[in-house]
C-alpha cells in the first residue's frame, strides 16, 4: 500500500468517524479498491480528485446522472462525501500535487483509455445533453468492455478501448465545434437505449444536420460502432494497383502441437492435410505421423505476423539432425524436472498474496463468484471449463461430478475413477474397488457455495455459460492482484497447474493421489493409474500431508498460520476401501497361491523310479512356480498391443 493511498484511507476513516458512520477499516478498504479496480486507477493514485470533481460537476446539472454514474463507477456515497465535503491536504507537496493534478501522464491513453477519459472531464461541454451523453457511454463501456478488449478486434497500433475512449473525449472537449450534443438531439436522457443512440448518429452522416455545420467525423464513425458493438477485426488494405506478381508469396501459419510435459517454447509441426486420407478405423492420433521437425522458442497465443520469416532449420546432414532431436529430447526431460525456483510455480508469497485477497473476494457478494472459482481451481487443478461442469448435488442416488452437500451440511468432492485398462472377466481374489471417489471438501468453501446459491440447492456451481468472458474477467483480476503486489505474474494456467508442478518439484507425495481424488490425469501418472492400488484412509493421510506442507510454506514466509485450513481430513467411510487396479489380489489370494504351488511343487517331486511323463509334470509346475514368484518380485509385465498407433511407426527411418 503506497503512502498515498494510506493518507486516502486514513481520510475517509477520519470522515466516517466524525459523521458516526459505523464502517470498520475492513470494508472501507474493500470498497476503495473496488471503485479503483473498476476505474482502472494507477497504484499511486495520480489525479485521484478529478473523479469527485466529475461527479460533482455532473451533480449541479442533474442529481439523477450523477447518481447513475457514481453507481456505474462503484463509488461509495460515504467515499464521495468524504472528499466532496472535506479537503485531504497531504504533507509532502509532490504527493499532494499528484493526487490533484488534472492532466495525464505519457502512456496512460494507450494503458488506461477509460481512467483519462474521467479525470479529463474538467475540458468537457457542461450542459444536461453532455453529461447524459456521458453517463450512456459509461454503461456501454461496461457492457461491452470484453468485446473493447478482444485482441481479435485489435488495430495494429490500438485497441478498439482505447479508440472509443479517446474519440469521445476528444468529440466532447469544449475546444471541438464540430459536435455539440446540446444541438444534436441524440438522446433524451442517459437511460436511452445504445441502438437508439446509434441511430440517431446515423442522421448526422445523412446530413440531417449540415444547417447547424455538424458534420460527420472520425470521432462519430467510431461512436457509431461502440454503441452498437459492431466492431470488426481490422482489415489491410493495398494501395494502388501494382504488378500482383511482383508481392512475396504469403503462406498460412504452420499447424502446431504442444509436446506433453515440455515448457511452452516447443511445439511439434504437423502437415497441413491428413497424410492417411482413409480414417475409417482409425483414432485421431493416427493420422499423422511422429516428425522431428521441432518450432523452437514460437508463442503460441500471439498471432504471427504474415510478414516474419519462420525460424525452422531443417538439416540435412544426419550427424546435425541426430545431435539436434537429442538436444530437444534432453528439453523435454528437463522439464519434467521442475525445480523449486521454476517460474510456472507458485511461490509461498504468491500464495499467501492470492489467499488474503480470495479471504476479502469471499467477503463481498459482487465477488464471491470469482473466490469460489479461483479456489476450486488451486485445490481441484481444474481449469476454468472444467469448473464450469462441476455441479452441486445433495441426493446420493444421482450422484454428478461435482460437490456433495451431506445431511449434516458436510462438503464431499465426487469424481468417478476411470481406468485406463480394460475390463476384468472375474473378481474372484481381487480386492474390491469403488467406483466413486469422495474427498473432504474445506468448510470455509462449503460455507462460501451455500451462501453465493443462496436459495438456489443444487445445480451448477457457475450459472454463467460463458467460459471465455468468465476467464477475461478472471484473469484481469489477477493481473490486478499481481500489478498491485509488484511481484511475481499470477495467471490461470499457474493456478491450474500448481499442485502438478509443486509435486513434480517437491515429490512431497506420490501424483496418483491427486489424480484418483480429483480425476487429474497428470501425464506422471498414466500407467501408475493402471497399476495403483490404495486404501481410501491412506489417500486422504497422503492429501493432508501435501496441503500442511503448502500451508506451511506460506506460515513461514507471512509469520503466520494461514486462517483458512485448505483439507480437513475426514473419511468417506470407516471400513476399508481401496481405490486403483481393478487387478490386484487380496493378500489371502497371495498366501493361498503360495500354498497351492508349494504344495505341487512336492507332490510331483519325480522318484528315483520315474517316467517321462512324471518329469513332463514336475517341469510344468515348477515353471509356474518360478514364473509367480518372478511377476511377484520383479513386478514385470507382459506386453500387450505392442503397436497402439501407426504415430509410433517411421518407415523413413526403419523404426518403431
Amino acid at each position: 500500500m503506497t503512502t498515498l493511498e494510506q493518507k486516502v484511507l486514513k481520510h475517509i476513516e477520519g470522515y466516517c468517524k466524525i459523521n458516526a458512520i459505523e464502517i470498520d477499516a475492513e470494508t472501507i478498504l474493500a470498497d476503495l479498491h473496488e471503485f479503483l479496480e473498476r476505474v482502472n486507477a494507477p497504484d499511486d493514485l495520480s489525479a485521484f480528485f478529478q473523479l469527485i470533481v466529475l461527479i460533482t460537476r455532473v451533480n449541479n446539472v442533474s442529481t439523477e446522472v450523477a447518481n447513475f454514474i457514481q453507481k456505474m463507477l462503484c463509488l461509495a456515497p460515504y467515499i464521495y462525501n468524504a472528499f466532496h465535503a472535506h479537503q485531504m491536504v497531504v504533507n509532502d507537496l509532490s504527493i499532494n500535487k499528484e493526487f490533484y493534478r488534472n492532466t495525464y501522464r505519457k502512456g496512460w491513453c494507450h494503458e488506461r483509455p477509460f481512467y483519462v477519459l474521467l479525470i479529463c472531464s474538467w475540458k468537457y461541454k457542461v450542459d444536461y445533453h453532455s453529461c447524459a451523453l456521458l453517463a450512456a457511454f459509461i454503461k456501454q463501456y461496461f457492457d461491452t468492455l470484453d468485446s473493447l478488449t478482444d485482441p481479435e478486434f485489435a488495430t495494429k497500433t490500438t485497441s478498439r478501448e482505447e479508440e472509443a475512449c479517446s474519440n469521445f473525449r476528444l468529440m466532447m472537449e469544449l475546444g471541438d465545434k464540430t459536435f455539440d450534443a446540446s444541438r444534436v438531439h441524440i438522446l433524451n436522457s442517459h437511460l436511452d437505449s445504445p441502438e437508439s443512440i446509434a441511430a440517431n448518429l446515423d442522421s448526422i452522416f445523412a446530413g440531417k444536420y449540415s444547417k447547424l455545420n455538424i458534420y460527420p467525423t472520425s470521432h462519430v464513425r467510431v461512436l457509431r460502432h461502440f454503441f452498437r458493438n459492431s466492431w470488426c477485426p481490422a482489415i489491410s488494405r493495398t494501395r494502388g494497383h501494382g504488378d500482383k506478381d511482383r508481392g512475396p508469396k504469403r503462406y498460412g501459419d504452420p499447424v502446431t502441437d504442444p509436446i506433453v510435459g515440455t515448457d511452452d517454447g516447443l511445439s511439434a509441426i504437423l502437415p497441413q492435410d491428413n497424410m492417411i486420407p482413409d480414417s475409417e478405423g482409425l483414432d485421431e492420433d493416427d493420422f499423422y505421423p511422429s516428425q522431428s521437425f521441432v518450432m523452437a522458442n514460437a508463442d503460441m497465443s500471439e498471432k504471427r505476423d504474415r510478414t516474419a520469416l519462420l525460424d525452422v532449420a531443417i538439416n540435412f546432414n544426419p550427424m546435425v539432425k541426430h545431435r539436434t532431436e537429442i538436444d530437444v529430447t534432453s528439453r523435454v526431460r528437463r522439464s519434467h524436472n521442475i525445480g523449486m525456483q521454476n517460474t510456472q510455480l507458485l511461490m509461498p508469497a504468491e500464495l499467501y498474496l492470492l489467499a488474503k485477497k480470495l479471504l476479502v473476494y469471499g467477503r463481498r457478494g459482487s465477488t464471491r463468484e470469482t473466490a469460489i472459482i479461483l479456489w476450486t481451481m488451486l485445490i481441484l487443478s481444474k481449469s476454468v471449463s472444467e469448473v464450469k461442469n462441476l455441479c452441486v448435488f445433495r441426493d446420493l442416488s444421482s450422484k454428478k461430478q461435482g460437490l456433495y452437500i451431506d445431511p449434516s451440511g458436510n462438503g464431499w468432492w465426487c469424481f468417478p475413477l476411470s481406468h485406463s485398462t480394460g475390463p476384468r472377466l472375474n473378481q474372484i481374489g481381487l480386492r474390491k474397488t469403488v467406483e466413486d471417489v469422495f474427498t473432504a471438501c474445506p468448510n470455509f468453501l462449503v460455507k462460501l457455495i451455500t451462501i453465493h446459491m443462496g436459495a438456489r440447492l443444487v445445480g451448477n456451481l457457475i450459472e454463467d455459460v460463458d467460459v471465455e468472458k468468465i476467464e477475461s474477467k478472471l484473469a484481469q483480476k489477477l493481473a490486478k492482484i499481481s500489478d498491485n503486489s509488484g511481484g511475481g505474474r499470477l495467471s490461470l494456467k499457474r493456478l491450474t497447474n500448481f499442485v502438478c508442478n509443486y509435486i513434480n518439484s517437491t515429490n512431497v507425495i506420490d501424483p496418483i493421489y491427486i489424480d484418483f481424488s480429483y480425476a487429474v490425469n497428470m501425464y506422471t501418472t498414466r500407467v501408475a493409474r493402471s497399476y495403483s492400488s490404495v486404501s481410501d484412509q491412506k489417500r486422504c493421510d497422503q492429501l493432508l500431508h501435501f496441503w500442511n506442507d503448502v500451508a506451511k510454506g506460506i506460515s513461514v514466509y507471512s509469520g503466520k498460520p494461514l486462517t483458512v485450513s485448505l483439507f480437513e481430513l475426514r473419511y468417506w467411510q470407516q471400513e476399508e476401501q481401496y481405490l486403483g487396479s481393478t487387478f490386484t489380489p487380496t493378500q489371502a489370494t497371495i498366501q493361498q497361491l503360495i500354498i497351492h504351488l508349494s504344495q505341487q511343487t512336492k507332490a510331483l517331486s519325480p522318484t528315483p523310479q520315474h517316467r517321462l511323463e512324471d518329469i513332463l509334470a514336475y517341469h510344468n509346475v515348477f515353471v509356474a512356480y518360478t514364473a509367480w514368484m518372478l511377476l511377484f518380485g520383479t513386478g514385470y509385465r507382459a506386453a500387450w498391443n505392442p503397436l497402439p498407433t501407426l504415430a509410433l511407426f517411421l518407415p523413413s527411418f526403419n523404426l518403431m
